[in-house]
């Protein structure tokens, strides 16, 4: 499969984004974004890139302009690809495609939301395009109705990826095999904050350490959320709050995402890793972790 990645600039293409909205997420017409949004951001410093199977649109990247004090950035709103082309690299296609179109344009920064409790797309932002993740934003969309999100907050991580940093750079250019969550687990310096019950397949939380120091902690979180969320919605919930007080607690005094490990071995932990790091920001998003007002 030959995927090439360009500017969506034709109607029928624009269009075709809507598909790929409700086809990838189940979305509602309420939270699909109409192509006219999408073709006046592109226009207007933003992206709007998609990918094409000969001439078949199957996935695009889109995001708009930001602004940090005096720094712009891109934030990127969404990138879907339909579900017969998952798993198969065009979403990394799309956003090293994303990564230098910025960088023609002078900006070096990107970031977006993703959950906190989905692996693989973690495994994406995090270990093989090398953002990393400092500020947890609680139900920062609200209730979203379609059918991948109902019934849980919408807490997201802040991804932020500075194009030019060291580690993107060296993450985007190698080809090293993912993490294997048992190497973390069997690794003698790395300390777990929180543990979970497993009930076949389905791992329960059951208990959390809030008052770590180490410099580098393991955090565990569910191998496959959705497959929890249709047997018990409660224990989905159950990992939402429990991984939401650990996050919020450690960013707070300092600690940086910045590894990611998951395995297909049964009864097995997807993990992040958070350090104590100094790593330097070009900008920063305090109004993120405020979340939306409910009245």
């Amino acid at each position: 499969m030959d995927i090439k990645i360009r500017p969506i600039n034709t109607l029928t293409d624009l269009r075709k984004c809507h598909e790929i909205q409700r086809t990838t997420w189940g979305f509602t017409d309420l939270m699909v974004f109409p192509y006219t949004q999408l073709i006046s951001a592109a226009h207007n410093g933003g992206v709007l890139l998609g990918a094409y199977d000969g001439p078949e649109l199957v996935g695009f990247v889109y995001g708009y302009l930001g602004m940090s004090g005096s720094k712009l950035y891109l934030f990127s709103q969404r990138m879907g690809v339909l579900p017969k082309y998952q798993s198969q690299g065009i979403g990394t296609k799309l956003k090293l495609a994303q990564r230098d179109q910025m960088l023609r344009q002078g900006i070096d920064l990107i970031v977006w939301t993703y959950d906190p409790l989905l692996g693989k797309n973690a495994n994406l932002n995090i270990e093989k395009l090398g953002g990393i993740v400092r500020h947890y934003a609680r139900d920062i969309y609200g209730a979203v109705n379609n059918p991948l999100q109902i019934g849980l907050s919408t807490d997201r991580f802040l991804l932020e990826w500075e194009l030019m940093s060291a580690r993107v750079r060296e993450r985007i250019r190698t080809s090293k095999p993912s993490q294997k969550s048992e190497d973390w687990i069997n690794h003698q310096g790395y300390e777990f904050v929180n543990y979970a019950a497993w009930d076949g397949e389905l791992p329960r939380p059951v208990a959390s350490d809030l008052e770590l120091d180490s410099p580098v902690l393991l955090v565990q979180i569910p191998p496959d959320l959705n497959a929890i969320k249709r047997v018990d919605l409660g224990l989905a919930r159950g990992w939402r709050e429990s991984t939401r007080d650990i996050f919020e607690t450690y960013f707070k005094r300092g600690y940086v995402i910045t590894g990611f490990a998951r395995s297909n071995k049964s009864q097995m932990p997807n993990i992040y890793k958070m350090e104590i790091v100094s790593m330097a920001t070009t900008s920063e998003f305090p109004s993120w972790v405020t979340g939306v007002t409910h009245e």
